[in-house]
């Protein structure tokens, strides 16, 4: 079994690895020099441009990988910035990826998707089947190659499957990220500097730990495909409001420097996310719950930062 991960410079591909068995092949590919963090031993890396078509369609029928996991983005600010790059790397690539894969019978492709798809006046718990009008160009590009997933499944059988992440915290979230304030909190404390929460105390959006994002992968990856229900799935684990979060890094470093100072528009913005996430398909489908609380994950990051 071969695996190959795009945006395998990244901590979450770097992570993923060492979930995977001794006897299964890794490909990491990404255009940065090296990956950020430890790997499996016997993960391969490669240096390549998602964007450069011809050089990616090379790849995949060199390599002809039986699974693809699709990490590779441009993250949200960034995308604002630049959004003709924004664009190319998250959707024009994301498509070239597919075609790639449907040219050279890539068995599997997983595609983690975000809830920046949805967006305006959301409901809070969060339908199933709400429907995705994002109000940034991440979360369109993000739309399309849920959307471009399906049809290759539908037209031409490609074995697409999809996860919607919520607010992910990690101790390597990265740094411009306005939703990783959760993420900071406690990297920042433990690390003995000041934090200042840009969000509201009340504010109360779905989260998930890191290693349950991966725990997500492993368990869609190796679903069987006469048991899912859709193509994309929606996951829910944890939603602790400002304060909870707050009184949680009080707890496991009672010497904090931490408290609110709200920036208005980061604070509407991510108040408006929801802090429920309807997951009933990807419960019933592939088995997915959560293993990580507040608490638990608290300290987890605590000895992953020291």
């Amino acid at each position: 079994m071969k695996t190959l991960i795009t945006g395998g410079a990244g901590n979450l591909a770097c992570q993923y690895t060492h979930l995977l068995p001794p006897d299964h092949e890794i490909l990491l590919v990404d255009i940065a020099d090296t990956p950020v963090a430890p790997v499996r031993e016997g993960t391969r890396f490669e240096q390549g441009d998602l964007c450069d078509r011809e050089g990616l369609f090379a790849l995949i029928d060199r390599e002809k990988p039986d699974r693809v996991l699709h990490l590779a983005s441009l993250l949200s600010g960034s995308t604002e910035m630049n959004r003709t790059l924004g664009w190319q790397i998250n959707a024009t690539a994301g498509f070239d990826l597919l075609e790639a894969c449907h040219a050279s019978g890539v068995g599997r492709v997983l595609f983690p998707s975000s809830l920046a798809v949805w967006g305006g006046d959301l409901p809070d718990p969060m339908p199933e089947d709400q429907e995705t009008w994002p109000d940034g160009l991440y979360g369109v590009t993000k739309v399309a190659v849920e959307r471009l997933g399906h049809y290759y499944h539908s037209k031409h059988g490609l074995d697409f499957r999809a996860v919607r992440l919520p607010i992910i915290i990690s101790p390597y979230a990265p740094q411009g990220a306005a939703s990783a304030y959760a993420s900071h909190a406690f990297v920042e404390c433990a690390q003995g500097r000041p934090f200042r929460f840009k969000v509201r105390p009340d504010t109360r959006v779905s989260m998930m730990y890191v290693k349950d994002a991966l725990g997500a992968f492993s368990l869609l990856l190796e679903a069987d495909p006469d048991h899912l229900t859709r193509r994309v799935y929606n996951i829910q684990a944890i939603a602790p409001d400002g304060e909870e979060l707050l009184q949680m890094v009080k707890q496991v470093l009672p010497d904090s420097d931490i408290d609110f100072d709200p920036d208005p528009e980061v604070a509407d913005l991510i108040h408006s996310w929801p802090g429920v996430i309807r997951d009933e398909s990807a419960r019933q489908d592939w088995g997915w719950s959560s293993e990580w609380n507040l608490e638990s994950l608290a300290t987890d990051i605590l000895k992953e930062v020291s």
